[in-house]
């Protein structure tokens, strides 16, 4: 618990320089060399044409990537959330949420992309992202940890209640994992959830 505590009274700039060497960042990056090949997908009906077509130019350079999200911001949330409740390879779910968090880590104001994404669809956005927390995969379950909190507290919408109380027991629950090599994650989302009024 110490680890917890010590990494919490850091200062953020200190914080970010051991984030970018987490586990949880290695792994990100190991994860971003190995892209997808999305043909499949669309080729077995996995996924619409629509949405390769947009995850194909989310995936590319990052000045195409920006100026394709500026111009399809709603396709671009529909396509991400599509993709999450679509595919099931622990592999491409991975590069799905290493996708996102990258996008929002860019520029936090993207979240509204997705806040008002959901709210236009009447869904919750907080859903596809807490049923990741379910999953075995170490790496989604944590990355949709670190996405759910950025949705959180760079966003204007307000977590429901139940949903808070979920995402906040179970950052709990892995704070007592014996041995947790994501702890450093679990404890900035944390850390993050315990700084919005």
């Amino acid at each position: 618990m110490s680890d917890v505590q010590d990494l919490m009274s850091l200062p953020d700039d200190k914080i970010d320089m051991i984030a970018a060497t987490s586990v949880l960042q290695q792994q990100a990056g190991d994860i971003r060399q190995n892209k997808p090949n999305w043909a499949p997908y669309v080729q077995s009906q996995m996924i619409s044409q629509e949405d390769y077509n947009c995850v194909s130019a989310l995936d590319k350079d990052k000045k195409s990537q920006a100026q394709y999200l500026h111009e399809n911001p709603g396709q671009c949330a529909k396509t991400f959330l599509n993709l999450l409740s679509h595919v099931s390879k622990d592999q491409t779910i991975q590069y799905i949420l290493v996708m996102i968090d990258d996008l929002l880590q860019e520029d936090r104001t993207r979240v509204q992309i997705f806040h008002e994404y959901a709210i236009k669809r009447k869904e919750s956005v907080w859903a596809p992202f807490l049923n990741l927390l379910n999953r075995q995969d170490g790496f989604i379950v944590n990355m949709a940890s670190r996405v759910v909190g950025k949705l959180a507290c760079w966003g204007q919408e307000l977590m429901p209640k139940s949903d808070l109380h979920f995402y906040l027991q179970w950052l709990k629950d892995q704070l007592t994992v014996a041995n947790n090599e994501y702890i450093q994650s679990v404890g900035r989302c944390l850390q993050m959830m315990l700084r919005v009024d």
